[in-house]
């Protein structure tokens, strides 16, 4: 599954879920590395999607580490996270 796919599927769950998200441009229109996903729900979730093989750049892990460190809730979600409905439950515990 390509990130564009994993991408469409999640957008559908944030809307049936009823969750505002917003994702970010590439990196030429984005800050470096900010996450993929914001979803809004009870709580923020910044999320950064992958496909299997994919891997972080240096400014996706300094995003990571920052937000972490702030208390901020950040993931990764990959095709496989969709498949075993592990993002379906992350976004019903935020709605």
């Amino acid at each position: 599954m390509k990130e564009e796919e994993l991408l469409a599927d999640v957008r559908e769950l944030i809307a049936e879920h009823r969750l505002l998200g917003y994702h970010t441009h590439d990196s030429r229109r984005s800050e470096r590395g900010f996450p993929d996903l914001v979803i809004c729900g009870r709580r923020v979730l910044f999320r950064e999607l992958k496909t299997t093989e994919g891997t972080m750049s240096g400014p996706q892990a300094r995003w990571k580490w920052r937000l972490l460190a702030t208390g901020a809730d950040w993931g990764i979600w990959t095709p496989e996270d969709l498949a075993s409905g592990r993002i379906e439950r992350e976004l019903t515990e935020i709605s």
